[in-house]
Formats: C-alpha cells, sequence, structure tokens
C-alpha cells in the first residue's frame, strides 16, 4: 500500500459485493490511494465474480477500456 499512490496510470478496481477474502473495503481504500482509480463493485459477486458473472464484468470491462484518461480521483 506504501507505494499506490505512485501509480500514474488510470486504474479500474473490480470487487464482489459478497466477497468473503477480499472486502469491498479494501477496494474503495485502494482507489482512494491510486490516483485516477475507480471502483465497479459487482452486486451478488463473490470472490471469483470474474468466471461466475462475465455478463455483469465484461462491460465495464470495456468501458473502462476505450473511454478518455480521467483526470482525478473521487479521494484526490
Amino acid at each position: 500500500m506504501p507505494w499506490l499512490h505512485t501509480l500514474r496510470v488510470p486504474t479500474l478496481i473490480l470487487a464482489g459485493r459478497r466477497d468473503p477474502l477480499d472486502p469491498v473495503v479494501n477496494a474503495r481504500l485502494m482507489a482512494c490511494l491510486i490516483p485516477d482509480a475507480e471502483v465497479h463493485v459487482v452486486a451478488g459477486g463473490g470472490h471469483l465474480f470474474l468466471l461466475d458473472q462475465p455478463d455483469d464484468v465484461v462491460p465495464v470491462l470495456t468501458t473502462f477500456l476505450d473511454r478518455p484518461p480521467r483526470r482525478s480521483s473521487p479521494c484526490h
């Protein structure tokens, strides 16, 4: 965590709402520490939401990758 503020690329942080191993609060904390980061929480998603819910995640990834970078983070 001490170096997250040094990242200088747009960052999408994905989190599953029901992930018992990596709680959503961790994703939100990372987003506050990484400039130009954003969080998307997958409703009903567990730890394997990328495999279990690809129809929910692929559009989020596509939108993130297709748009111009944001200039500010919600925490900066």
